[in-house]
């Protein structure tokens, strides 16, 4: 395979003012560049890591983090078709990973928890570049942009997503718990029953739930083959998410008029909370079995033609 230098040819190169091949990188050097910068990667990042692990092996809501960087990697795996036979790695990959070490230093300057952990997937690209050039990285860009969704969300994005979320959560659940037969009224986010008040905070509005089935539909489209199925999952994304944290609502406070408090909170905070990631797998499931149904060719046997004849008795 020919580096992106090579792509360009030599007379791109001899416009820079570059001989040619100059920013390619020489197969033995390949691995001494990469080794290096797997070193300082591994120097530079393991504290954002450890924090990420952290949040999410403390938060249930987040705990679908262990999962992205296995099915990354099963990405890369199942894509390694397009893995080229020979490949060359370009010196513009470590342009890509210092701008990543600088903005990784600009988010410890600024204390920010959402830069450190996009930085280092954009380090990654940049180490995918040096190691195959450009090819490796239109194999690999499915993985890095499902790294993504390790990152928790910006502060701005939550807070305007939970607005929304928490009043159409509990608008909707209210209208569910009365269709049911349960007392119920909202007021503001919280909803009141007749012998509790379940109140709606920003952890429950779904913001979180509906990131996780952002991941879930976003895995599930990078694998599938067919674009309506891949659409369908994106779509459907959000919209099961929302249904899916109504039904967790509704199922507490039906917990909390006829069961116990106890019961209903723990449900609610750490059950519920364990079951979106199997919950958001077999909605995306369903969607495409939905698809599929809806797109099974059929025989086209012709229009019905009217017998004519007449029958003699």
């Amino acid at each position: 395979m020919s580096s992106l230098s090579s792509e360009m040819g030599p007379k791109h190169d001899a416009a820079m003012g570059l001989p040619d091949g100059s920013r390619d990188i020489a197969p033995m050097q390949v691995y001494a560049v990469v080794g290096v910068l797997g070193l300082v990667i591994g120097w530079t990042y393991h504290q954002d890591v450890s924090k990420l692990v952290e949040r999410w092996w403390s938060n249930s809501d987040y705990v679908h983090g262990f999962l992205v960087i296995p099915f990354a990697v099963y990405l890369a795996w199942s894509r390694r078709s397009m893995i080229p036979a020979k490949a060359k790695g370009t010196f513009w990959g470590i342009t890509l990973v210092l701008a990543a070490v600088g903005l990784r230093c600009f988010s410890a300057y600024m204390s920010d928890p959402i830069l450190a952990p996009a930085s280092l997937v954009i380090c990654l690209f940049g180490v995918a570049m040096c190691w195959g050039g450009l090819r490796y990285c239109l194999w690999l860009w499915p993985s890095f942009i499902f790294l993504l969704f390790m990152i928790p969300l910006p502060n701005f994005m939550e807070s305007w997503g939970n607005l929304v979320l928490q009043r159409v959560a509990t608008v909707s659940s209210t209208g569910v718990l009365q269709t049911l037969g349960v007392p119920a009224a909202s007021f503001g986010n919280v909803i009141l029953l007749s012998n509790a008040e379940l109140g709606v905070e920003e952890a429950c509005s779904g913001l979180r739930s509906t990131v996780l089935f952002l991941a879930v539909s976003a895995g599930a489209a990078f694998l599938l083959k067919s674009a309506p199925e891949r659409l369908a999952v994106l779509l459907a994304a959000i919209p099961a998410a929302v249904i899916a944290n109504i039904v967790r609502i509704v199922a507490t406070g039906l917990l909390y008029q006829f069961g116990s408090a106890e019961l209903a909170s723990a449900v609610f905070h750490d059950f519920f909370g364990f079951l979106m990631l199997p919950l958001a797998a077999g909605m995306v499931y369903g969607v495409v079995l939905l698809v599929q149904m809806l797109l099974v060719p059929t025989e086209d046997e012709g229009p019905l033609l009217m017998d004519t004849s007449i029958a003699t008795g």
